[in-house]
């Protein structure tokens, strides 16, 4: 089981660095943390004023703007599918779709709003797609007294024999359960594109640079609301924080429930060990936490809302998985 935790690290980390060279997206907002005027993703021909978009270093663009003032109009044309995808496969499938899913359903309300329907739209996506994961998550958690016992049966025994005794009785206990370790990967898998879709997607769409959330700029990041006195934009950000805590915790959490309710009292050698494979996901989760929270006080409060959101929504999907798909 260590050994499928640093494979998974392992493969967590190459995706990343993957979707990362892949993307090929450059940053789209300037030092003044507005978005680049020609970098805003519209479903139709629109107005923004000057001062709500920054300049890139393109002579032509600084000739034609430079000169306005604050609250000069300036327009923009709709972004097309074909557009999208002249800077790159990733802005036309993954990121345009996203932000012009954003300006639309935005159009019928506000952008926040519109940040909540398009979220709980790629989450119910996503679920549909890794339910199997997802239910594999939740069985490893009710089998970990089981893998305990097999780990404390060959602890202190190195030898080659013992380990692949060892890796055989795991693979058969998660064949019993019709368990595939590497599964629970699938969520991430499909996760990673579409977290960086959206990071761009909040940053470039027209209702997010031009519009609000029950008059909360999307567009400030929270250490800016810091600084502004905006609390809201603090409360937001601590929220999605404590939710995102929440979604790693839930399947641990249910987990102990399940154990309670069945009164079930595990031995010492079922009890995980915070050094061993309790220790390590423990600590994943919090570094995870610690690096959302560090990445997330310096990105736009849109991506904030949409994180918290699909938060919230994972903690109700663990709640349904383990009610329905979960047998005690």
């Amino acid at each position: 089981m260590k050994r499928f935790l640093k494979s998974k690290k392992k493969f967590l980390a190459v995706i990343m660095v993957m979707v990362f060279v892949l993307t090929g997206c450059s940053n789209p907002r300037g030092e003044s943390g507005k978005t680049y005027v020609n970098s805003i993703i519209a479903s139709e021909d629109v107005e923004v004023k000057r001062s709500q978009v920054d300049l890139p270093d393109d002579k032509e663009i600084q000739k034609k703007y430079k000169d306005m003032k604050p609250e000069d109009i300036i327009q923009i044309k709709k972004t097309t599918f074909g557009d999208a995808m002249s800077e790159g496969w990733f802005n036309g499938l993954i990121v345009w779709p996203i932000a012009q899913l954003i300006n639309i359903t935005s159009s019928f309300t506000d952008a926040g709003v519109g940040i909540i329907i398009t979220t709980l739209l790629i989450q119910f996506i996503i679920f549909l797609f890794s339910i199997k994961s997802q239910v594999a998550t939740q069985k490893m958690q009710s089998i970990q007294p089981e893998l305990n016992k097999i780990q404390a049966k060959y602890a202190g025994r190195n030898d080659d024999r013992s380990k692949m005794l060892q890796a055989q009785e795991m693979q058969a206990l998660y064949k019993k359960n019709q368990i595939n370790p590497f599964g629970t990967i699938l969520v991430t898998f499909i996760q990673f594109p579409v977290i960086f879709g959206m990071y761009y997607a909040t940053m470039r769409a027209y209702a997010v640079v031009s519009g609000s959330f029950y008059g909360i700029d999307l567009t400030m990041t929270p250490i800016e609301g810091f600084s502004a006195q905006s609390w809201w934009h603090v409360i937001i950000f601590l929220l999605m924080i404590v939710f995102q805590l929440v979604s790693f915790k839930m399947p641990q959490w249910l987990q102990e429930y399940r154990k309670k309710k069945n009164h079930v009292k595990e031995k010492k050698y079922a009890q995980p060990k915070q050094s061993g494979m309790a220790g390590s996901m423990n600590m994943m989760m919090y570094m995870s936490t610690g690096m959302i929270a560090i990445f997330a006080i310096n990105w736009p409060l849109a991506m904030s809302f949409y994180w918290l959101v699909g938060s919230v929504v994972r903690v109700l999907q663990n709640i349904l998985v383990h009610k329905f798909f979960i047998k005690d």
